[in-house]
């Protein structure tokens, strides 16, 4: 029998704190009680609870529920690779990417190649930042200041991996085609993802192919979109095309609709591809031609010699992790957590990063019990964490020089990031931070959250694990954080 909760554990009503007066709340009304009405009623349903809350400055446990318990951590493990790299490198490490020139000038005519040495930023290029977003525009305006008015070569990255798709362990292949799972390559470029916009004109068969646009529109995509006219109801899903490169996608309506137009945000499987046609284009909008390689050149004067032309600098370290957590971007975390295994091992690979997150969460005291980490954003399938582990790396973080910048990184309830959404009351605003994670089934929260008034316990560390959920669940997990979350602003916590 599905059990239903009172109204007073419904409301999270005012209360009296330690050391503050507050308005008078329903008798008996303490997070316990709210926690064990929450987890009652999930449980019943077949679904699994875990939960643990500490002070955050002594680490004493305050409330603890199955904390032990393993569970898939999803994008809450982004907490785990951004505190890692913070720690390794600090907050105002910028990544810096050189570019050279290996050929030789004759004239205003340069023969050679445009040549990157990647360094793993994940924002080069990135719509996200005023300083990334114009990197090409940085390498253009850097040959035209050395007098170049036409070039016959080519754009390369060195050391480009060979691998077609350098996924993460334990990544579904069914995400593959989409941004969110765009491969974390040596050398990023716009994020490794281009937009598609499909459309139709007013009046168009719905059974008829719609027209295809790929923005940057230097991009290049290879896109097959089929169509299917007697769906359930509309939607737009591509996969990775096996055995080769680009995706194939369905666009569906029903019966008696048809959508005009639809978008979806795919990865790329050439980004160094992408960066060439990039530069080109800056190029020649700054009136630089590229030659063809096929038109016959003056033999050059001097030898081939590499020159330093341009190092493109990313934001710094505290920026780049602001956006992996508030935005739960898998790219950065997988690069960033990357670079952290290349700072312990030298070595940039998933047994490196495996390796190293095993020394830093050891020098942190949690046992490998508590949190097996596999990949640096939580896609993998094969990530476990408790509860009690999550919260460790939290708590231990504030104890370091980064601590801020991990705090700011995490999404405000009500305000910004993946809680932006979520409700808050004039008790709750403003004190609540906490990474998602997201994943079939598995849904988690973990954070910070600060309790006015109490000098007790002004401040705790929480995560909150909730497996085994399904869409017919009685009690929704966004519910469940919203209500577990504000108890724990306002509720006794004993």
């Amino acid at each position: 029998m599905r059990r239903v909760l009172s109204v007073s554990l419904l409301l999270v009503a005012p209360l009296v704190l330690s050391g503050c007066l507050r308005e008078t709340r329903p008798e008996g009304d303490t997070l316990p009680s709210l926690a064990r009405a929450l987890f009652d009623t999930l449980e019943a349903e077949g679904a699994l609870a875990s939960a643990y809350v500490v002070d955050a400055q002594t680490g004493e446990p305050l409330f603890t529920h199955r904390e032990h318990v393993r569970l898939l951590p999803a994008s809450t493990l982004k907490v785990v690779s951004t505190a890692s790299v913070l720690s390794a490198l600090g907050a105002d490490f910028r990544f810096q990417t050189p570019v050279a020139l290996e050929g030789t000038l004759d004239g205003g005519l340069f023969l050679g190649d445009i040549v990157v040495d990647p360094t793993g930023d994940p924002s080069l290029g990135s719509w996200r930042f005023p300083e990334t977003a114009l990197a090409c525009e940085q390498v253009a305006d850097a040959l035209q200041a050395r007098g170049i008015r036409q070039w016959r070569g080519q754009v390369r990255v060195r050391g480009a991996k060979e691998a077609e798709f350098p996924f993460g362990p334990g990544w579904a292949w069914d995400d593959a085609a989409y941004a969110y799972s765009a491969a974390p390559t040596a050398f990023v470029f716009r994020e490794n993802v281009v937009d598609v916009a499909l459309s139709r004109p007013a009046g168009a068969d719905c059974a008829q192919p719609p027209t295809l646009q790929v923005t940057p529109a230097f991009a290049t995509l290879t896109a097959v979109v089929g169509v299917d006219t007697n769906a359930e109801r509309p939607s737009l899903a591509c996969v990775r095309q096996r055995g080769g490169p680009g995706v194939r996608c369905l666009w569906r309506s029903t019966a008696d609709t048809c959508p005009r137009s639809a978008a979806v945000r795919l990865s790329v499987d050439d980004p160094e591809q992408l960066f060439s046609a990039c530069v080109e284009a800056a190029l020649l909008a700054r009136g630089i031609p590229r030659l063809p390689v096929t038109l016959e050149a003056p033999t050059p004067r001097q030898p081939s010699v590499p020159a330093p032309l341009v190092t493109l600098v990313s934001p710094p370290l505290s920026e780049l992790v602001k956006v992996t957590n508030k935005e739960s971007l898998n790219l950065y975390a997988e690069r960033l957590g990357l670079r952290f295994a290349r700072e312990l091992t030298g070595t940039e690979s998933y047994g490196a990063l495996r390796t190293a997150l095993s020394e830093e969460l050891t020098r942190r005291g949690i046992p490998s019990r508590d949190l097996r980490p596999v990949d640096g954003s939580g896609l993998s399938r094969y990530n476990l964490a408790t509860a009690r582990g999550l919260v460790r790396v939290i708590f231990t973080s504030l104890r370091e020089a980064y601590a801020t910048a991990l705090l700011d990184s995490l999404p405000v309830a009500g305000q910004d990031g993946t809680l932006a959404a979520r409700p808050v009351t004039a008790d709750t605003a403003g004190h609540i931070r906490a990474k998602t994670g997201t994943l079939s089934g598995q849904r988690c929260f973990v954070g910070v959250v600060d309790r006015p008034g109490d000098t007790r316990h002004p401040r705790v560390v929480f995560a909150l694990m909730l497996g085994n959920m399904d869409d017919g669940t009685a009690l929704p997990a966004n519910e469940a954080f919203d209500r577990f979350a504000a108890g724990l602003v306002t509720l006794p916590l004993r």
